[in-house]
C-alpha cells in the first residue's frame, strides 16, 4: 500500500472506532437512565409530533421577525437613498447655476476688455 492509502485506511478505522464508542456510550447512558426508574415510575415522554410542531412554530416566528427586520432595513435604505439623491440633485443644480453665473461674468469681462481694446 502507498502512504496515502495507509493514511486513508487509518483515518477510516479511527472514524469507525469513534462511532462504535459513541454508540456504546449512548447505549450505556440510556440503560442507566432506564434503570433509575422502576416498572411503574417511568416518566411520560413528550409526544414527538408535538415537539416537532413546536420547533417549527418557533422557527416560523423567528423567520417572520427576520422578514420584518429585512423589510424595515430595505425601507430605511430606500428612504436614505432618496434623500441623498435629492440632495445631490440640488447640489448639482446649485453648482451648475453658480458655474453659469461665473461663465457669464467671464464673458462680460471679456466683452468689456475686447471693446476697450478695440477703441
Amino acid at each position: 500500500m502507498t502512504a496515502s492509502t495507509e493514511q486513508f485506511v487509518d483515518i477510516a478505522k479511527r472514524g469507525q472506532d469513534l462511532v462504535t464508542e459513541s454508540v456504546r456510550s449512548w447505549t450505556e447512558a440510556a440503560g442507566g437512565l432506564a434503570r433509575q426508574f422502576g416498572a411503574g415510575d417511568r416518566p411520560q415522554l413528550p409526544d414527538a409530533g408535538v415537539a416537532v410542531d413546536r420547533v417549527f412554530d418557533f422557527y416560523e416566528q423567528v423567520l417572520g421577525h427576520q422578514r420584518e427586520f429585512a423589510r424595515t432595513l430595505v425601507g430605511a435604505s430606500t428612504s436614505v437613498l432618496d434623500q441623498v439623491t435629492e440632495q445631490a440633485t440640488k447640489a448639482a443644480e446649485a453648482v451648475t447655476e453658480h458655474a453659469g453665473r461665473g461663465a457669464e461674468a467671464v464673458a462680460e469681462k471679456t466683452t468689456r476688455a475686447t471693446r476697450g481694446t478695440a477703441k
